[in-house]
C-alpha cells in the first residue's frame, strides 16, 4: 500500500514538472495562444484529440455487440 501511494505521488509530480517546463514560455494570455497551442498544431492532432474525447467505453463495447 505504502508502494503504491509513493509511485502515485511521484508520478503525479512528474507530470506537474514536466508539464510546467514545457509550457513556462508559452504565451497564454491570447486565445490563439491558450487555445490552438500559438497556431503550432496540425489539423490532424486537433481533429483526433476531439474524436478520441468523444470515444466512451459504452460506444467501443456497443460497436463489438
Amino acid at each position: 500500500m505504502l508502494f503504491t501511494c509513493v509511485t502515485f505521488v511521484f508520478f503525479t509530480i512528474l507530470v506537474a514538472v514536466i508539464s510546467y517546463v514545457k509550457t513556462k514560455g508559452d504565451d497564454q494570455t491570447t486565445a490563439d495562444g491558450y487555445f490552438l497551442a500559438g497556431r503550432g498544431l496540425p489539423g490532424v492532432v486537433i481533429a483526433g484529440s476531439l474524436l478520441l474525447t468523444n470515444l466512451s467505453a459504452e460506444q467501443l463495447v456497443g460497436t463489438n455487440g
